[in-house]
């Protein structure tokens, strides 16, 4: 028993593979996709933005966190130490 479920745990990765490398890509049709400079095009992109920005504020939080603790452990170090 242990040996046929070490081989279906070994096939599935392969058979799972196989079946999405042969899916077809889907393709949105022209009502779907509308204009290329529509409206919902431009609210979809400025969602994108807004998400950018975003990610980049809290990425600059993190940093500046960091930054924050690494000065504060040298200046307790330095107290220390006089």
């Amino acid at each position: 028993m242990k040996k046929r479920l070490r081989y279906l745990l070994g096939t599935l990765p392969v058979l799972l593979l196989i079946w999405a490398a042969g899916t077809q890509p889907a393709s949105a049709c022209a009502v779907c996709y509308g204009d290329a400079e529509g409206p919902m095009i431009k609210a979809a992109s400025m969602g994108v933005w807004l998400m950018f920005g975003l990610v980049a504020a809290l990425q600059s939080s993190f940093a500046l966190f960091f930054i924050y603790l690494w000065r504060r452990a040298r200046k307790m170090k330095e107290s220390s130490t006089s």
